[in-house]
């Protein structure tokens, strides 16, 4: 069995689809030579591992699934435990204006506290940050609340984690302050963020 397949396998299953899994791959890949490569995975097993429309693992698809996840999952911390220490990463999304207009801020101010912090950034809407949260592929979302936050989710105000020096770069900047402060964070608790915000 190719182990490179399992891998692409394994991304499909994650993120709930093949387009979906090219995004969120690792390294670049072009969907036609994905998708190819799961049909040799398929014919190799002699099962359909998915139904593409609306995407559904059929039971052997699951029971794959199930089998390899916890090897990938765990791929990148056991990578870091070996270099000899866990690496600081965080996964951010945003709407455009948010990652554009507002987050340079924040993460000005967060790198002076944490300079090897790896940021990974994506773009989407608001029912798409909720239901990546809930997925788990993010650590923090920012969007606008106008009701309850998905279960397993706190919320931050996003003015707490700037410091003195992006709060007098705000005065200067009136209408990008309002705006911040309409906006809220989103992040499952104890998130790496939830952590860093409290210690800046």
């Amino acid at each position: 069995m190719n182990i490179h397949h399992l891998e692409l396998f394994y991304y499909v299953a994650r993120h709930g689809g093949i387009s979906e899994a090219v995004r969120n791959m690792p390294y670049g890949i072009q969907q036609p030579a994905m998708s190819g490569q799961i049909i040799q995975l398929e014919e190799f097993l002699g099962v359909t591992l998915f139904h593409r429309r609306p995407f559904e693992l059929t039971p052997q698809g699951q029971e794959l699934y199930q089998f390899i996840k916890p090897f990938f999952d765990n791929l990148n911390p056991t990578a870091d435990k070996i270099r000899g220490g866990v690496a600081q990463s965080i996964r951010i999304g945003a709407s455009e204006i948010v990652l554009r207009d507002h987050l340079p801020i924040v993460l000005q101010a967060v790198r002076k506290k944490f300079p090897k912090l790896k940021v990974t950034l994506r773009e989407g809407y608001q029912p798409e940050l909720e239901e990546w949260l809930q997925r788990r592929d993010l650590d923090l979302a920012f969007t606008v609340l106008d009701r309850k936050p998905p279960s397993g989710t706190g919320t931050l105000p996003l003015l707490t984690w700037l410091k003195k020096a992006a709060r007098s770069s705000q005065r200067r900047n009136s209408g990008n302050a309002t705006a911040l402060k309409t906006r809220s964070s989103v992040c499952p608790p104890m998130n790496p963020f939830t952590r860093i915000s409290r210690l800046a």
